[in-house]
């Protein structure tokens, strides 16, 4: 794989784990806001959908709002890693370090 698109693939994860996190904040601050909590936001609500924040997602959907879903942040992830570990990858076009040795041709028997 081309080392420009390992770049490009490291980039779009980034930007979409940022993009995620973002979300995230927004939402269940808001969340947080309507309800009058304090304390820090769930950040496990950033990579799962289980328990209260499946709800709160949920109720935020069901009356018209766009409620925080992981699959951004997996798949944003998922892409940074992909491309990291293919930015890793030799990808055949640098010269190897080491060379096969060239014997001499054999002289014919007679």
């Amino acid at each position: 794989m081309s080392k420009g698109l390992s770049n490009l693939l490291i980039v779009a994860g980034g930007v979409g784990l940022a993009g995620s996190v973002l979300w995230w904040h927004t939402f269940y601050s808001q969340v947080a806001e309507f309800l009058g909590a304090t304390g820090p936001l769930p950040t496990e609500c950033i990579y799962t959908m289980g328990g209260p924040c499946g709800m709160m997602a949920g109720v935020a959907n069901a009356v018209g709002a766009s409620g925080y879903d992981p699959k951004l942040f997996w798949v944003s992830f998922a892409l940074f890693v992909i491309g990291a570990i293919t930015r890793l990858l030799p990808d055949g076009s640098e010269r190897l370090d080491y060379q096969t040795k060239e014997t001499p041709p054999k002289e014919p028997r007679l």
